[in-house]
């Protein structure tokens, strides 16, 4: 049965409206990364099969290409399509996720695109994405289901802080994402922060990350 607080503060529901509509678009990410080819439990970045190696390209060539690519916002990116580009590919798309004059869609997309490309390093810079409280909560949101794409269950530990961020986006976000991963330690942790949400909006998602966990 969904959770009904007795009362909610004014001032929680108002706050939670600004950022309603960007969460819409955030949870169409989510259902595209958490129900995609790679199943929690697994380090995707670790299993992902072996492909030949890539010829090194042109750095204009290779934007061109992700550019192409990123244009696809309806896909779920998939590794056999940013494998040819190579590792060089992560460089441009923290690029793209971090200029602040690129459109957020496109910077949500190059971080979801991050979590397929080869690159050992693409599980690092999302993390610095995430703790980077400069970056916009729509794309530190992004980096949150990229990395528990890239990473499966390797990324509770550091997914579960996030339940407590200042961002609400990012708050509800991360509760629908240990949701989608399920587990014991997953209901737990959401049981444990839901007293303590105030935002109605995040304390849905809560409720939402919870009924993804079987009894």
């Amino acid at each position: 049965m969904p959770f009904s607080p007795p009362s909610v503060p004014a001032r929680a529901a108002s706050r939670s409206r600004p950022w309603r509509a960007a969460l819409v678009s955030t949870c169409a990410l989510a259902t595209l990364l958490l129900t995609g080819p790679s199943p929690f439990g697994e380090a995707s970045a670790i299993r992902m099969p072996p492909s030949a190696p890539s010829t090194p390209q042109p750095r204009a060539t290779v934007r061109e290409k992700i550019l192409r690519l990123l244009e696809r916002p309806e896909s779920l990116p998939r590794a056999a399509d940013w494998a040819p580009l190579g590792p060089d590919a992560l460089t441009e798309l923290l690029e793209l996720a971090s200029n602040p004059s690129s459109p957020e869609p496109q910077r949500t997309r190059a971080v979801a695109a991050i979590a397929v490309v080869e690159n050992p390093e693409a599980t690092q810079r999302l993390q610095g994405l995430l703790l980077d409280q400069a970056t916009p909560d729509s794309v530190r949101a992004a980096a949150t289901l990229a990395l528990s794409r890239r990473a499966g269950l390797e990324a509770f530990p550091l997914l579960t802080p996030l339940l407590a961020d200042r961002s609400e986006q990012v708050r509800a976000t991360a509760a629908q994402t240990l949701g989608r991963m399920g587990g014991a330690e997953a209901r737990k942790v959401l049981e444990e922060r839901l007293p303590f949400e105030e935002t109605l909006a995040v304390r849905e998602a809560i409720q939402q990350g919870l009924s993804y966990i079987e009894p």
